[in-house]
């Protein structure tokens, strides 16, 4: 069996506060969790670790192979917001005397591949065609934003490409959910996160997968906004987490969002990084 000891490398965050509770940065050769709310950052997270990886790389190679892997699982890829992060960070030197950007925008993006998915099996697809194609080679972060999506929506228990959708009886419909095929879902779901893992470990690249949650409201409450933060479960439960080597929650607390280090759970000396979103990205609150 070949050894892979020694060779993980950290790919830093861009956020000191959130490099320090996982260690430095994304861990190649493993997969990283973050997972809350709409609107807390995982995917401005996941852009500005796209950016960081493909600005690194146009210092590194010249080859022209993507290094980072986007897979987009429900359309929320935004070339110009990594083009306004780019900007907002870039550095400028003086080339035939004019002051110009050392990694313009442009050369940034075409570092980035995208993949859309829209089913499990094109997702399935997508992390197969890395191990099988030359031209990810030097491929070091593998992004899935929204990663269980498709499996919901295939495995929900209602069939939604009825042709008269808007004359199906609501109700019928409603009943569906109350059986959900869990079963399948969940196998479904393990099976695609130990391929992630492996494909991490065989290229030895980094993993970051966001996730959604799903409010777990406490007996008694009569509406969500008196279920807090701490009731909030990831969609689908645990099951990538026994792939994952950490698991971030990003929620809200007062002014800033908080990044919570869910797993695994140890002494470290924070579990938490209070940050902030700007131009440039994911800003450690109290920095400028």
């Amino acid at each position: 069996m070949k050894s892979y000891h020694g060779i993980s490398e950290k790919l830093s965050t861009g956020a000191p506060n959130i490099d320090e509770l996982i260690g430095g940065g994304l861990h190649t050769c493993s997969v990283t969790d973050v997972y809350g709310a709409a609107a807390m950052g995982k995917t401005q997270f996941a852009f500005q670790n796209a950016l960081l990886v493909a600005k690194r790389s146009l210092s590194e190679y010249s080859s022209g192979k993507p290094a980072v892997v986007f897979v987009d699982c429900a359309g929320s890829f935004r070339p110009e917001r990594i083009a306004d992060m780019a900007e907002a960070r870039n550095e400028q030197a003086a080339i035939n005397g004019q002051q110009r950007d050392i990694n313009p925008p442009s050369d940034i993006l075409s570092r980035i591949s995208t993949v859309y998915v829209r089913s499990v099996a094109e997702q399935k697809e997508a992390s197969e065609l890395l191990l099988s194609s030359d031209k990810f080679s030097e491929c070091k972060l593998i992004v899935v934003d929204d990663v269980t999506t498709n499996f919901v929506a295939e495995f929900s228990g209602v069939d939604f490409r009825r042709e008269n959708a808007e004359e199906a009886d609501i109700s019928s419909a409603a009943r569906g959910f109350e059986n959900p095929d869990f079963v399948g879902r969940h196998f479904e779901l393990s099976k695609y996160g130990r391929n992630l893992a492996y494909v991490a470990l065989k290229m030895r690249l980094s993993v970051l997968l966001t996730n959604s949650v799903r409010s777990r409201i406490p007996i008694g409450s009569k509406n969500r906004s008196e279920a807090p933060n701490q009731n909030e479960g990831e969609t689908t439960g645990e099951i990538l987490s026994q792939f994952c080597l950490f698991r971030l929650h990003f929620s809200r607390k007062g002014d800033y969002r908080n990044a919570e280090l869910d797993y695994p759970i140890r002494s470290l000396n924070s579990r938490n990084a209070q940050f902030r979103i700007e131009r440039e990205g994911i800003i450690p609150s109290g920095h400028k």
